[in-house]
């Protein structure tokens, strides 16, 4: 079983949890992930299995596309529903909220909560945050956002004026963390309390099984070469597929800066990367 499996993930389990559930499921250890989805999460989780491990660096560059909910006002630790409060503030006036939504299309730098794996100095900061230690200096990322929306009227969750959001970005961006960079122009503080990833690259929730899914057996793979179907591909010749074979470069009339080669069966040999303009050299090769 070798190609790509997604995931509807359930809150309460984190993405590696759903790697070792699959691994037991289809009983191999060659499971992997691309872009991880936090405990409190939910949605689309794309996952590797055996050879499909070798492309989740190319998976793991996707877009995504999350809805999520915003409780204004008050600010957790873990900047979700799940955390402590450590901050209140009150603020009624959103009529703003639109007007600042739009301020953040485009190029957007974001510090990493200190509640995530980013790792510094060997450690992932939710490591230093659960043992109250001081939280190294992190740089801002940059990540860009595409769209960004509310979908709901403002209204109340636990007494506190919330929204319900959808944002379509880059890889890298921390949600809870927009959360509060968007209360913050408004004036005051805020956490999510449901965050539901709805995309992940050409991956949405209409090709993800839940769990139960899994457990019974009802699942499907999605092949190597489907799931990188925006790829440019060329069909390999039988000199090719020699070459391919003992990871040797080829010449190729191509434009693409990746390519996969393919055979008359649509099944995908390898990945090559262009080092001059016409010479490729292989990243990944699956024969």
């Amino acid at each position: 079983m070798d190609g790509i499996l997604v995931l509807n993930k359930e809150t309460n389990m984190s993405s590696h949890d759903c790697v070792n559930q699959v691994r037991m499921a289809l009983d191999t250890r060659k499971v992997g992930h691309a872009g991880t989805l936090d405990v409190a999460a939910s949605g689309v989780l794309v996952l590797g299995v055996n050879k499909g491990t070798k492309i989740m660096q190319y998976l793991n560059q996707d877009n995504k596309t999350y809805e999520f909910s915003v409780a204004f006002n008050q600010e957790t630790d873990t900047l979700d529903h799940t955390g402590k409060v450590t901050l209140e503030k009150q603020v009624e006036d959103f009529s703003k909220l639109e007007e600042v939504l739009a301020t953040f299309i485009g190029s957007y730098e974001q510090i990493p909560p200190s509640y995530s794996a980013v790792k510094v100095k060997g450690k992932k900061l939710y490591e230093y945050a659960r043992k109250n230690q001081p939280i190294p200096e992190v740089k801002p990322r940059k990540t860009t956002i595409y769209k960004l929306e509310k979908t709901s009227e403002l209204r109340k969750i636990d007494g506190l004026p919330a929204i319900d959001l959808k944002v379509s970005c880059s890889k890298g961006l921390y949600v809870r963390q927009l959360a509060l960079d968007i209360a913050k122009k408004l004036g005051t503080v805020a956490h999510t309390t449901r965050i539901h990833r709805t995309q992940s690259g050409r991956f949405t929730l209409d090709d993800a099984f839940k769990m139960e899914d899994l457990k019974r057996g009802a699942i499907e793979l999605i092949g190597l070469n489907d799931a990188l179907e925006g790829f440019s591909s060329v069909l390999a010749t039988d000199a090719m597929v020699k070459r391919i074979t003992h990871g040797q470069k080829l010449n190729l009339d191509a434009h693409a800066e990746i390519i996969k080669l393919i055979d008359k069966d649509k099944t995908l040999l390898a990945i090559y990367e262009k080092t001059d303009k016409k010479l490729y050299k292989p990243t990944r090769v699956f024969i």
